[in-house]
């Protein structure tokens, strides 16, 4: 039975494949360029991002000007020795309130239109420009999660983040159009290009993720308290960060929670790179990181740092995996749904009105002329009444 008869009669290749394996080198080039990788990821991070840009610019609206406007201009010293092009700061003015509120609209319109995933090669650039532009007008203000996202943004500017679970998807399967057809703007460039400009983009936001992890896990090795077990106490007591203060005094009192806790995260960071090899560990190591940031949502309120870090944490699973958990989840939702219905008492098939009350259809009245006639029942006449009733009248 040669290769192509066991493929099709369903039964595994047990021998041993004679084409001769690629080189390293030509098999990196091959995954570079053969198909875009982690569409699926790539689709995540872009809603995690907008998500993120758009609670970090509603929840700043009503300070907007005293952050980033003219009530910032105290700030101006600091960031001129930083060295930003100076049109960076001519998109948000601080001397024209109208003007900022204008350039503020229209990011929060790209953030929009990003996270629907609307023209995003044409948005994606756009906004990265206009939050560099916010970021420049205040140095004071910009974190963690502020730093990542215009890092992973500028890496976004080469990658597909509209495959999936977006409007020009939707536009492209509306007109008939395979999802990987690319948009007017890429279309003359050529396939392998695109995928490699691509899967080069996806491998920077993995990198910028390890390193932040293993530079923040050596770090922690650096701090005693990381070491002893205690630093998620004293981060869960600060009051600047105490979003729910129930929650977190609940969360503090559980010494083995803070111990371990803390010493979860210096090994789960300081070993990513060597958890990502094996696909049990990686998939281990996925849900420990992400766990940890929506904890630091959750008790420390870094919604978006920790949507951030989520967002580029996606990019290690592959679209295989995406596919086998869609699979999975739309059996067991089928499954579910017999289940439903099996739990239902049986009920009689429903009757149509025209079977309940049944008419003989105009036209094809029943001709009953030859029928012999029914016979006439006799009306009983009033009978005279009896004498002594008409004597006893009379």
């Amino acid at each position: 039975m040669n290769a192509t008869q066991r493929v099709l009669s369903g039964r595994p290749n047990t021998q041993p494949s004679t084409q001769p394996k690629l080189p390293l080198s030509a098999r990196v080039v091959d995954w570079f360029t053969g198909a875009e990788r982690a569409t699926y990821s790539m689709a995540g991070l872009r809603i995690l991002f907008g998500i993120a840009i758009l609670s970090f610019l509603a929840s700043s609206a009503p300070d907007r000007h005293y952050l980033w406007g003219a009530g910032s201009r105290w700030v101006d010293p600091a960031v001129e020795l930083r060295g930003w092009p100076e049109f960076l700061r001519l998109v948000f003015p601080k001397d024209n309130a109208v003007a900022f509120d204008i350039s503020y609209a229209v990011m929060s319109l790209l953030a929009v239109l990003f996270l629907l995933g609307f023209a995003t090669r044409i948005v994606t650039p756009l906004l990265l420009l206009f939050w560099v532009a916010l970021s420049t007008n205040s140095v004071f203000l910009a974190n963690g999660g502020d730093t990542v996202m215009r890092i992973a943004l500028l890496f976004c500017v080469l990658a597909n983040l509209s495959r999936h679970w977006s409007l020009d998807e939707w536009w492209r399967r509306r007109r008939g159009i395979p999802s990987i057809y690319p948009s007017a703007i890429v279309r003359r460039i050529p396939v392998w290009v695109r995928a490699a400009a691509h899967n080069t983009a996806v491998v920077l936001c993995g990198y910028q993720v390890v390193l932040i992890y293993v530079n923040a896990g050596i770090f922690k090795l650096m701090g005693k308290e990381w070491l002893d077990g205690s630093a998620l106490y004293y981060a869960l007591n600060l009051d600047v960060f105490r979003v729910f203060p129930v929650l977190s005094d609940l969360a503090w009192k559980v010494t083995p929670f803070v111990v371990i806790g803390s010493w979860i995260s210096i090994w789960a960071q300081l070993l990513f790179p060597l958890l990502l090899l094996w696909k049990p560990t990686r998939y281990a190591a996925l849900v420990v990181i992400m766990g940890m940031h929506i904890g630091i949502g959750l008790f420390l309120g870094l919604w978006p740092f920790s949507l951030a870090m989520i967002a580029l944490d996606l990019v290690f699973i592959r679209d295989s995996s995406w596919e086998r958990a869609f699979a999975w989840a739309r059996r067991m939702r089928r499954r579910a749904r017999r289940r439903r219905l099996a739990r239902r008492p049986p009920s009689a098939p429903p009757v149509s009105a025209a079977a309940a009350h049944p008419r003989t259809p105009v036209g094809l009245v029943e001709d009953r002329t030859d029928a012999p006639p029914a016979p006439l029942t006799p009306t009983p006449a009033s009978s005279p009444p009896p004498p002594d009733a008409a004597a006893d009248q009379g």
